[in-house]
């Protein structure tokens, strides 16, 4: 015979139930709580980069065409966001535009209202915006706010044109007008509030090249110049077609020394010129680097003009001078929403990770190394940068050197040298999966040569150096014999206190090139005692997959 449960048991197990639904019920609305908040500042964020992705486009639209009418103004109301982005279920309550910069951007989704801060991060409900430091808006607007009336350093007012700004002093002075752009570090030269534009220089020597067989005294004699195609062509092509559609005409000066604008040209990149060199400041300026670098000015009719070490000089590029090569251009106003314009911080744009074969000349990219013999810091990753794009392959540079070692058998690399074996035993410590072959150019490089011309001779191999005339291939890791970087990052460096590194290319049948600490190209014979540092070059497979990063040397893309 069964037995049935008795009133008191019935009413006991009642009283447990409702215990326990009293304790989980908070818990499970908490729950549910936090995943509404989750995907609604989910959708806040798409939502965000959804416009502001469309407004970059449009952008490049009005660059292109004058007559493009433009939803991304002051004019623009909360409907103008349906056409631009799939709200899904949410509604946008508040968006104001001031000129072309998002100030205001009020967002309801899953019963919440979230709110963009200045950092570019959203607050929710009634929450007040944390006080990060980061800027978020247009780059020239940030940049006002370090004026201030009557500077002498620092950001400083044209005296003959009120909408142009510029920087003068020394690195201390002139801190935080850093931008990472392309792929690549600058400094902010200037601005123009009314054309709304920015004059930027590399902060770095990108290759070290002759200029030019003779001194240019004509237009014709600069446009047809070994760095003015290397600037044009070669580096105008090595950027993303959104960063080509956002640099301007500009005027660049090109005459004698004494007289810049003498001889103009008319380019999309272009050289310093002496005249803005002493306006930053000159000697121990934010441009003095330590470096030696051309500008765009000859000092007559043998000698051009560049910076040596802080000062000015003149050096016959035909025979034995081959510097490095900043590149100077004028942007239209940028979007930015990260950094303070440090050199560690530099203001950048951030966007989500991309696809591997989107990524751009000049990010960074970072590999698991597998031998623990310190070549590539204590994390075991080494830091590369990427140099140039194909089809089926991207070619990287090691963002440091290796061991010195000397050539010993001969100046013509093959890949029975013995600077080989070194070479290939760092390789052998990558994951081999992702390299693929590609050519290495090491021809002559001698006196007065073009630098396309090393590539008479190549080698198909997975491992190399740098090749003269590409990419880095000068000092943009700053090679200074302290190991207290100045001008770059040194955390970002592997083995940061090597000074010079070997080129691919012999200068003739007995020397080999490299590069110094100065960031000129140099050479020596093969079997010189000590050597040179080695900087390795690999190429790797297209098609792989991120799995974080930003593409900076601080947050490098990290491969899968």
């Amino acid at each position: 015979m069964k037995k049935a449960f008795t009133l008191i048991e019935l009413l006991a197990v009642i009283i447990l139930l409702a215990i326990v639904a009293l304790i989980a019920t908070p818990i499970i609305l908490d729950v549910i709580d936090d995943a509404r908040i989750s995907a609604g500042r989910s959708e806040a964020n798409m939502i965000l980069s959804g416009i502001n992705n469309y407004c970059d486009t449009e952008e490049i639209k009005f660059q292109m065409d004058s007559n493009y009418s433009k939803i991304c103004t002051s004019s623009m109301d909360k409907d103008d966001v349906l056409t631009m982005v799939n709200l899904g279920n949410a509604t946008i309550d508040k968006i104001t535009y001031n000129g072309s910069k998002l100030t205001e951007l009020v967002i309801t989704s899953n019963n919440h209202k979230f709110t963009l801060c200045p950092s570019g991060t959203f607050s929710m409900d009634d929450e007040e915006c944390d006080g990060e430091v980061e800027q978020s808006g247009n780059l020239i607007s940030t940049l006002l706010q370090q004026y201030q009336e009557g500077n002498e350093v620092g950001l400083v007012k044209d005296n003959t044109n009120p909408n142009l700004y510029y920087y003068t002093g020394t690195n201390e002075e002139v801190a935080n007008n850093f931008l990472w752009y392309g792929g690549h570090q600058w400094r902010v030269l200037e601005f123009n509030t009314e054309e709304k534009t920015l004059t930027l220089i590399t902060q770095q020597p990108l290759t070290a090249i002759y200029p030019s067989t003779g001194i240019w005294d004509t237009q014709d004699e600069y446009k047809s110049s070994y760095i003015n195609k290397w600037l044009n062509n070669y580096f105008w092509n090595s950027l993303d077609s959104s960063i080509q559609f956002n640099i301007k005409d500009s005027t660049f000066n090109v005459g004698i020394y004494t007289d810049v604008d003498e001889i103009t040209t008319i380019q999309k990149v272009g050289l310093l010129d002496e005249e803005q060199y002493k306006r930053a400041g000159e000697l121990d300026s934010f441009l003095d680097i330590k470096d030696d670098f051309w500008l765009g000015n000859r000092q007559d009719l043998l000698y051009h003009r560049y910076v040596g070490n802080g000062a000015l000089s003149g050096g016959q590029a035909k025979y034995n001078y081959k510097f490095g090569v900043r590149a100077v251009v004028r942007i239209s106003d940028v979007f930015i929403n990260e950094g303070d314009g440090t050199l560690y911080n530099n203001y950048r744009k951030i966007s989500d990770l991309k696809n591997f074969n989107d990524v751009q000349v000049g990010e960074y990219i970072s590999l698991t190394y597998s031998r623990g013999d310190g070549k590539c810091g204590n994390d075991n990753m080494c830091l590369f940068r990427v140099v140039s794009k194909d089809i089926d392959k991207v070619k990287l540079i090691f963002n440091g050197v290796l061991d010195r070692q000397p050539y010993l058998n001969e100046a013509s690399i093959t890949p029975d040298s013995i600077i080989y074996s070194h070479l290939n035993y760092f390789k052998q410590a990558l994951n081999e999966d992702y390299l693929t072959k590609g050519d290495f150019g090491k021809g002559i490089y001698g006196d007065s040569p073009n630098y396309a011309d090393v590539y008479f001779e190549v080698i198909n191999e997975y491992i190399g150096l740098p090749t003269v005339g590409e990419m880095f291939s000068g000092n943009d890791i700053d090679l200074s014999t302290s190991n207290i970087k100045i001008f770059v990052d040194v955390n970002t460096i592997e083995n940061p206190i090597i000074n010079d590194y070997w080129t691919m290319n012999r200068y003739d049948y007995d020397k080999v090139n490299f590069i110094y600490d100065n960031g000129g190209l140099y050479n020596m014979t093969h079997a010189a005692a000590g050597g040179r540092g080695l900087r390795p070059v690999i190429y790797l497979k297209s098609g792989l997959t991120f799995t974080s990063g930003e593409g900076t040397a601080q947050s490098p893309y990290i491969l899968q």
